[in-house]
């Protein structure tokens, strides 16, 4: 797979839209106490937490291939 097939996955799919919507109610729900001690809450931030960073080395990984 190819540096510019990554790109039109993630350009195409509406990834980072969905990703920031998801991060959004995850940052919203840290405001109340009751909701940011909850289990949901917990594996909702790490699960962003997580996409973000792979999102991250999965880009790095391609952006230092070689050129074809």
């Amino acid at each position: 797979m190819s540096f510019d097939v990554y790109l039109a996955v993630l350009a195409d799919s509406d990834l980072f839209g969905t990703l920031a919507i998801f991060c959004f109610f995850a940052a919203i729900g840290n405001l109340f106490v009751r909701v940011r001690n909850s289990k949901w809450h917990r594996v909702l931030t790490f699960l962003c937490l997580v996409s973000i960073t792979l999102l991250e080395v999965v880009g790095s990984y391609y952006a230092n291939l070689p050129p074809a």
